[in-house]
């Protein structure tokens, strides 16, 4: 099933005109618990979670547990500028598959797919050009524009996290970034204004390389049994080994390997996150992207750093209790972040609010967790696209039994 579903991941789950710059729109790899908070994740720790934001939460899990979660991803968006509505848009897909396992007691290791960006838009432009004859007169040249592009990049990885004492926990994940991206311009001319050729160009980016991302957690348990967990990320800044090719009107096909043309940033978050007697978790994250020192096409002056501030809050009525809603969790969260794109010198911002709900089913330990975020990109007072959107996601977390030997009598 796992390696099944890898081919679920070459679907796009984006509309935006925004995907058309830089590697799309990149993806937040959050849990199902962790979309309706926000986003929060890098200070969170559960034995019944996947948290592949940081690694170092893997020790987390029980010895005796076994975590398996996949998530879908659905998203309506609206688009206008200043002078009006310009569309609607649906698009929904399988978004990831992770499990996560104790090793030993003091070793535990997760694996899974993740999506990295998606890119997937398709708009056009009308022109007129007048050209003045011998005659004294006008001739017309109609022409239509239309761009559209399409594809993804998609990780595979593979964790592993380490107890230091009673308080640390170190992990690391090893990522393989694989996938294409392609960006078509494609040029028509009115057939009633005479013949002309028309014109198409393809621009295609194929991604093969490794990353790795580091994790460090410090968790305590304070009185009361409230607990108590700090979180820190790196991830270095890596170039995207892989071709990048240009092909023209379909006769002229220039084809260059990237080298180090195209790379991803340096990443930095620290969270944190504070849980009351297992029944209401607050947590807070941070995190920086030096996009602006990440070659893109070979340049750094086309991208523009990135910052994210994500809160959120989870609630459980009753731990043990035979009402229903009172053992469902209630989640809320919001969060704003600055683009990494540099259009016309700005960089249209996100801002975010979530809810959502983790919902038992009986006669087990899975969790089916449902979240709903709306959310606004850009702005048409700055002569941008506005984006107005709302995501439902939907994930199933199956918590089993790990090497446990049952006994009949």
């Amino acid at each position: 099933m796992f390696f099944i579903n890898i081919g679920s991941f070459a679907q796009n789950n984006t509309s935006s005109p925004y995907s058309r710059f830089g590697y799309g729109e990149i993806s937040d790899n959050g849990s199902g618990k962790s979309k309706g908070m926000g986003g929060v994740s890098i200070g969170m720790r559960s034995n019944s979670s996947i948290n592949t934001a940081n690694p170092a939460s893997y020790t987390g899990i029980d010895s005796l547990t076994f975590l398996f979660e996949f998530g879908a991803l659905g998203k309506q968006s609206l688009f206008s500028d200043k002078t009006a509505s310009n569309g609607k848009a649906f698009t929904a897909n399988l978004e990831f598959l992770t499990m996560e396992f104790p090793l030993t007691k003091w070793l535990a290791a997760s694996v899974g797919i993740l999506p990295y960006s998606v890119v997937g838009y398709s708009f056009s432009t009308s022109d007129s050009m007048a050209i003045h004859t011998n005659s004294g007169t006008d001739n017309y040249i109609n022409s239509t524009k239309t761009f559209s592009g399409s594809g993804n990049l998609t990780q595979t990885y593979g964790g592993l996290s380490t107890k230091i004492g009673k308080h640390f926990s170190f992990g690391i994940n090893v990522y393989y970034l694989f996938g294409s991206i392609s960006n078509e311009r494609y040029l028509t001319f009115d057939e009633t204004t005479g013949t002309y050729a028309s014109a198409l160009q393809t621009q295609t980016l194929k991604v093969k390389d490794i990353n790795l991302r580091y994790g460090l957690q410090y968790f305590t348990e304070l009185k009361n049994k409230n607990k108590l967990t700090l979180g820190v990320i790196l991830e270095n800044k890596s170039r995207l080994g892989g071709t990048y090719s240009i092909e023209s009107s379909g006769i002229d096909t220039i084809s260059t390997s990237n080298g180090s043309d195209f790379q991803t940033p340096l990443l930095i978050g620290i969270g944190g996150s504070y849980t009351i007697k297992d029944r209401i978790t607050l947590g807070a994250d941070f995190q920086f992207q030096n996009w602006a020192n990440a070659n893109y096409f070979g340049k750094t002056d086309t991208l523009k750093n990135s910052t994210k501030v994500s809160v959120g809050a989870e609630f459980l009525p009753a731990k043990i209790t035979k009402r229903y809603f009172s053992r469902v969790v209630y989640r809320v969260g919001a969060n704003v972040s600055s683009g990494y794109l540099n259009i016309n010198g700005k960089s249209p911002d996100n801002y975010a609010l979530t809810l959502g709900l983790g919902l038992p089913t009986r006669g087990s330990k899975t969790l089916i967790n449902l979240g709903f975020e709306y959310g606004k990109k850009g702005s048409t007072s700055n002569n941008q696209i506005r984006e107005d959107y709302f995501k439902f996601s939907v994930s199933a977390t199956f918590n089993e039994l790990w090497f446990f030997k049952r006994h009949f009598e």
